[in-house]
Formats: C-alpha cells, sequence, structure tokens
C-alpha cells in the first residue's frame, strides 16, 4: 500500500474515532504533541524507525513519552500503530490528522516566507487580511528563507504574493537592461 495512502487511512480511522466521542480538540491537542516530538527529536524517530527494536520495546516507549500527557484513545491508538509495525509512519500520520482537522474545521494554512522571523503583530496583521478577503480560518505558518534579503512571500490558496527584496531586485534589473 502506498505510504501516502496508509498514513491518511489511520489518520481518519483517529479522527473518526475522535468525531465519534466528541473529543476532537483534545485528540488535535494529543497529535501535535506527537507531531512536534517526531519532527524535532531525531533520536525518537531513529528508534522508531529501526527494525531491530521490538513492537513490544516501540510501544513502551511511546508509553513512556505519551502516556501521562495523551488522552486514552490516542495511547490505544498508538498501540495499535506500534503492534501493526506502523510506528515508522507516525509522523505523517499526525500530519495527515492535521490536515483533516484543518479541513473539517475550514482552517486553511497560509505559508509565510520571510527573511527573519516576523513580528506578531505583522503575522496578526497577514491573518486578518487573508481571513477578510477568503471568508475563511487562516492559520499562519512561518519559513525563514535568508535568501529572500528582506520582505516576505505568501502562499495561500495556490496563489502566491511576491514582496521580497530579491522579488523587486529582479524587477529593477529587468526594468533598467530594457
Amino acid at each position: 500500500m502506498d505510504e501516502l495512502k496508509l498514513q491518511k487511512r489511520y489518520a481518519q480511522s483517529l479522527f473518526d474515532l475522535a468525531k465519534q466521542e466528541n473529543i476532537i480538540k483534545e485528540i488535535f491537542s494529543d497529535v501535535e504533541l506527537i507531531y512536534d516530538v517526531c519532527k524535532h527529536n531525531r533520536e525518537f524517530c531513529v528508534i522508531l524507525k529501526n527494525p531491530t527494536i521490538k513492537p513490544l520495546k516501540k510501544r513502551e516507549i511511546l508509553f513512556a513519552l505519551f502516556n501521562d500527557k495523551c488522552n486514552a484513545l490516542t495511547m490505544k491508538f498508538l498501540s495499535l500503530i506500534a503492534s501493526k509495525h506502523r510506528e515508522i509512519y507516525l509522523q505523517g500520520i499526525c500530519s495527515s490528522f492535521v490536515e483533516i482537522y484543518n479541513k473539517h474545521n475550514g482552517i486553511k494554512i497560509a505559508k509565510l516566507f520571510v527573511a527573519q522571523k516576523a513580528s506578531e503583530e505583522i503575522k496578526q496583521a497577514i491573518k486578518q487580511r487573508l481571513e477578510a478577503d477568503f471568508s475563511c480560518k487562516v492559520q499562519i505558518e512561518e519559513h525563514e528563507d535568508r535568501s529572500l534579503i528582506g520582505g516576505f512571500i505568501i502562499e495561500f490558496d495556490d496563489k502566491q504574493y511576491d514582496a521580497s527584496f530579491v522579488r523587486k531586485l529582479n524587477d529593477l534589473k529587468r526594468e533598467i537592461t530594457k
């Protein structure tokens, strides 16, 4: 089975169970925590992907890390994943769950590329403008890209608004060479 399909199916199953139990927000918080650990802890990912470590040991590790921080449903789900040898897909499953959650709640992601970290006021202003223009909830996902020199690029709804210094310099260069 295709990895992406597998990840989406597991994520959809967890979402459906959370919806049935009316604990979507709580499970979403758990999934965000697990995703954050997967994303920022290389050693954790190495352990999950190591085929020489038995599923029972991986399950024990998952329980040691998350049992006191996560809902019982989340823990049962982690146990199922470990028993089915699907722990290597945990980060992708979490990512797919977040996508499903956002779609369910009408949240769209705006990617903000900046040369250096943007202030909260700027992010809030961009968020408010996008929400007003597109009549939806918006979540800003910030990415640093030093090659922009300054300014920003926003990617939203398959559109891109480029207000970076690099683009302005390139435009100026084109004008001069004409």
